[in-house]
């Protein structure tokens, strides 16, 4: 092989490169429609799985997520609308104790056209509940009181445990310092009994006390509930929604991949 034949491959890529970038120059460039640009819109949805939404440490940083179903076709600008209806979104979402709320943020939207075309894209959207506000209300579960309760009634037996020891027992002052003693075999018993049991109490009551330091109120929303979603920013649809197939007008499917494809179950 000859240097000018080596140079054949590249002097084509080379020719390749600038048709290339005119190309994707005239996608970017391309007009912006119904069919291939989601501006700022909001869809009906349904929420399909529930929701414990974390309130303290990083819950903001470490969102849960959810899965909702649109329900209705996208309310877009100037009475258009967006044929995204059954398709999927994906958001996370935590908790806020002051308004007892759980706000979800939109992640990606995920749909399947009749052709079996599929559509996956980032979004940024809220999601707003039935009362028409940010956030979806729910209910503010809690367990920080019955750890605190456990911590209180363990501290509590370990003072009498360690009013017990001190009670049998016996303190003199001298040169050498303070001396603990017991007047009599059954004095230093309880003296022991009571020492020991306020111990372990205590150390009981501070692991509650760390307990309900580390546990976080949730708040509880049901699945189920009807919500809308709103988009903020618009976003660019590599596959047109608009061009969905007629339900009566798709094929028949062949035997061979009948089991292949995908079915319409109306009662869904």
């Amino acid at each position: 092989m000859t240097l000018v034949e080596r140079a054949r491959p590249s002097a084509t890529a080379s020719g390749d490169g600038p048709q290339r970038a005119e190309g994707a120059n005239q996608a970017s460039n391309a007009p912006k429609t119904v069919s291939t640009f989601l501006p700022v819109s909001f869809t009906r949805g349904i929420l399909l799985g529930g929701l414990d939404a974390p309130t303290g440490g990083q819950s903001q940083a470490n969102p849960h997520p959810v899965l909702i179903r649109l329900s209705d076709n996208s309310v877009l600008p100037n009475q258009f609308r967006g044929e995204y209806r059954e398709c999927f979104v994906i958001a996370a979402g935590y908790g806020d104790i002051s308004s007892e709320r759980a706000y979800l943020r939109t992640e990606n939207l995920s749909c399947v056209r009749a052709d079996g075309a599929t559509l996956e894209v980032r979004i940024q959207g809220s999601v707003y509940g039935e009362d028409g506000k940010v956030g979806m209300r729910g209910r503010l579960v809690t367990k920080q009181g019955q750890m605190l309760a456990n911590a209180l009634l363990a501290g509590v037996v370990s003072g009498i445990g360690q009013g017990l020891s001190t009670a049998n027992t016996t303190y003199s002052t001298s040169a050498l310092g303070t001396m603990a003693s017991a007047d009599s075999n059954a004095d230093a018993y309880r003296a022991g009994l009571g020492s020991g049991v306020g111990k372990a109490l205590d150390r009981l009551a501070q692991y509650y006390i760390k307990l309900a330091e580390n546990t976080f109120p949730v708040i509880e929303v049901d699945a189920g509930r009807q919500i809308d979603v709103v988009i903020t920013k618009g976003v660019r649809i590599d596959v047109p929604m608009t061009a969905v197939a007629e339900r009566g007008q798709r094929r028949a499917a062949s035997p061979e991949t009948r089991y292949l494809e995908t079915t319409d179950d109306g009662n869904y």
